[in-house]
């Protein structure tokens, strides 16, 4: 019951963010060819202000109405409220997105997506402990085999590259991160804990490029000069939000970032092959290169 009025709210947003101002006529019309109309009920005006007072209190996203060309226009008057919300413009674009794709489901052999983020399975159960402060027991094994068996204290979920990872204290308070589809069981407990007062997700990443972080490692400024058509390809997705375009000649453009270097960083680096090159620091450029000499190696050994 309460996801299908999650998505009666999502559809709501969604409607009028698209089509702006419309009446109460026209709203019902588009939720009876809805796909998230599945039974086909109808939209009364009672359920409709519930629904808009619901929507108001979840999200904080106002729905009202004013009088225009004689008729009863309703509106979002405040979209700054989804824009700034990360996950509820999350949550919209997905809606979105899904709404399309249903909409398309007779072309669904020519629509091709990528898998849906893995550890799905756990993701309600971790939730559920973040919202009420619970610890959680689990048992987990790496992708090399290392495993752990105990109880942690949820932090935060991250999405990274198609995969949920949840941050955690454990063991006198030590950070740590896992994988959710690496946990082989899980149970929320009955202890509580008290989620540290300081601790500021966003602020704990903010530094890192995806989900290795809180390393005693510094933070470094860093030169990148790209070729090709790469640079065009930062400017539309860029590596990191502290990322900025420097310099643009014949030939190259250099950006900066400033971040620490880790191991998922360096990986990222060297996805781009011969398209990047690592100016400054020295030491991550010496890396980088130490990298290339392995890989180099390697192939010329095996001829």
């Amino acid at each position: 019951m309460v996801e299908l009025l999650l998505k009666r709210y999502l559809w709501l947003i969604d409607t009028l963010k698209r089509n702006g101002e419309l009446t109460f006529e026209e709203i019902s019309a588009k939720w009876d060819s809805s796909s998230t109309n599945d039974n086909g009920t109808k939209l009364t005006q009672r359920t409709f202000y519930n629904h808009c007072q619901a929507v108001a209190r979840h999200f904080g996203i106002l729905i009202e109405c004013r009088r225009g060309r004689g008729l009863n226009l309703y509106s979002i008057v405040n979209p700054e409220a989804i824009e700034e919300n990360t996950l509820t413009n999350w949550a919209l674009d997905s809606f979105s997105l899904g709404e399309l794709l249903l909409g398309n489901s007779a072309i669904s052999d020519k629509i091709l997506l990528e898998e849906i983020p893995s550890g799905r399975e756990w993701l309600e159960s971790v939730l559920h402990a973040l919202q009420h402060n619970k610890e959680i027991e689990i048992e987990y094994e790496n992708f090399v085999g290392v495993k752990f068996s105990g109880r942690i204290k949820p932090l935060c979920v991250k999405l990274f590259k198609r995969r949920w990872y949840v941050l955690t204290l454990f063991d006198n308070d030590k950070k740590r991160i896992f994988s959710l589809d690496r946990i082989r069981s899980l149970t929320i407990s009955y202890r509580t804990f008290n989620y540290p007062k300081d601790f500021v997700p966003a602020e704990y990443f903010q530094n890192y490029f995806g989900i290795i972080a809180g390393i005693e490692q510094k933070v470094e400024n860093i030169r990148i000069r790209t070729f090709s058509e790469l640079p065009g390809y930062l400017r539309s997705l860029p590596m990191h939000h502290s990322q900025r375009e420097l310099e643009s000649k014949d030939g190259y453009t250099d950006f900066s970032l400033r971040l620490v270097p880790t191991f998922d960083f360096i990986q990222e680096l060297l996805l781009h092959r011969d398209q990047l090159e690592v100016i400054e620091p020295e030491s991550l450029r010496n890396e980088i290169s130490s990298i290339i000499s392995k890989m180099s190696s390697l192939y010329n050994n095996a001829q």
